[in-house]
């Protein structure tokens, strides 16, 4: 059984190889699938690195029985005139001898392989993983504001006739691009099992750390506006009497950030770090801070802060997305108020207290994230897209049924 997932994401293949790298679309995620196919198609784009050439990722993608297919950005106006039949003949191509269809959303490539795999009657499941509106309307460009409508429009159709719909969300997606069809909600977002001694190190840490500087991180790119980045450089610079300092690990332009930050008076306080695989180097990261924050525009539900969570770090996030599913009332902001952000990183500063309770309840919630746990749940729902799949096969082609 061959599926195809179609996605508008960018990985990384070493010229002249069959060696594919992306840090969050690694072997593993692909292995998800794996565990009801034979066979996964990702239609998606890939960029050609040399090999001594420097690689943004650095996860391997590539493994046994997966292929990937490269197709063109059609992300802007342009591409989608001249670049769209292209996209089209390539998922057609794909889809002609596969069994189904996995989309995630939202994406133009993804909402284009939807398409075609009606048009060829084959069973598609979708997994809607952000909002469309909060995505483009904080990309930053007028161009993005401009598409927010339509690309909101068409993921709510999209996910509205979905036979199939997984959710990273409890609710908020859900609310957003409700599905007729069988649902459930599965976060894309795993971390492996995290022994007690994790939270102990971190109470202790807390207990010790009463006094001096305090560092709290973001993780998250920079090529965009979407994470909020802006709005934590300008509540730090509200809280110039406090001994506090910010680091953020993510890739894109440093350059912006750090002009910002100058601008509002903090540079000698923000420390833009290089980006590092995801998994064990990301945890050791975050364990040398003493909180996290989430002030992001746009989110489903944020892997990093999960991440952070899973480390018993105390955190502070925005309204965007699913992360009010994570975090109690207490600890949430408005996106993009930064006298409220400020309010809370101070609130969490100074009070040892909240701190520590912080660290436990959130070390507790992150528990329901580990890998086996969401495992069974996401295999469940993969099977019956199987089944339906077999059956869809089975109806036509009759000649399959012996009686």
């Amino acid at each position: 059984m061959k599926f195809v997932f179609a996605y508008d994401v960018r990985i990384e293949q070493v010229r002249g190889t069959e060696q594919y790298y992306h840090n969050y679309f690694d072997y593993t995620v692909w292995q998800r699938y794996l565990e009801v196919c034979e066979k996964l198609a990702i239609v998606t784009r890939v960029v050609e690195v040399g090999e001594n050439e420097p690689r943004l990722n650095r996860k391997i993608s590539s493994g046994p029985n997966v292929s990937f297919h490269n197709v063109p950005s059609i992300s802007n106006p342009v591409s989608q005139l001249t670049k769209r039949k292209e996209v089209t003949r390539i998922l057609e191509e794909q889809l002609q001898d596969a069994d189904g269809l996995i989309a995630r959303l939202p994406s133009e490539i993804g909402t284009v392989a939807i398409g075609v795999a009606k048009r060829l009657g084959k069973p598609w499941a979708v997994e809607v993983v952000g909002h469309a509106w909060d995505a483009l309307m904080n990309h930053g460009s007028w161009q993005g504001k401009c598409y927010a409508p339509i690309m909101t429009w068409r993921t709510k159709n999209a996910v509205r006739q979905a036979p199939y719909a997984l959710y990273v969300t409890r609710a908020f997606l859900q609310h957003h691009y409700p599905s007729w069809g069988y649902h459930i909600n599965c976060s894309n977002v795993e971390v492996p099992p995290v022994p007690q001694q994790v939270l102990d190190h971190r109470l202790k840490r807390l207990d010790e750390h009463t006094d001096g500087w305090q560092t709290v991180g973001i993780v998250g790119s920079l090529a965009s506006n979407n994470k909020g980045v802006d709005t934590a450089i300008e509540a730090l610079s509200m809280l110039k009497g406090q001994m506090l300092r910010l680091r953020v690990l993510g890739e894109g332009d440093k350059g912006k950030w750090i002009e910002l930050a100058e601008r509002w008076g903090v540079a000698d306080r923000v420390e833009f770090c290089d980006p590092v695989p995801s998994g064990e180097e990301v945890f050791r990261w975050l364990d040398d801070l003493d909180f996290y924050m989430q002030p992001s525009f746009q989110e489903g539900l944020p892997r990093a802060l999960i991440e952070a969570m899973s480390r018993a770090l105390p955190a502070i996030g925005s309204t965007a997305g699913g992360i009010p599913e994570l975090l109690p009332e207490e600890w949430i902001f408005r996106a993009g108020d930064a006298a409220g952000l400020a309010e809370k990183m101070q609130l969490m500063t100074n009070n040892l207290d909240m701190r520590r309770n912080a660290a436990a309840a959130n070390f507790a919630t992150a528990q329901q994230y580990t890998k086996d746990v969401l495992d069974k749940r996401r295999t469940a729902f993969w099977q019956s897209f199987k089944e339906e799949a077999v059956r869809r096969s089975i109806l036509s082609n009759p000649g399959m049924v012996k009686g």
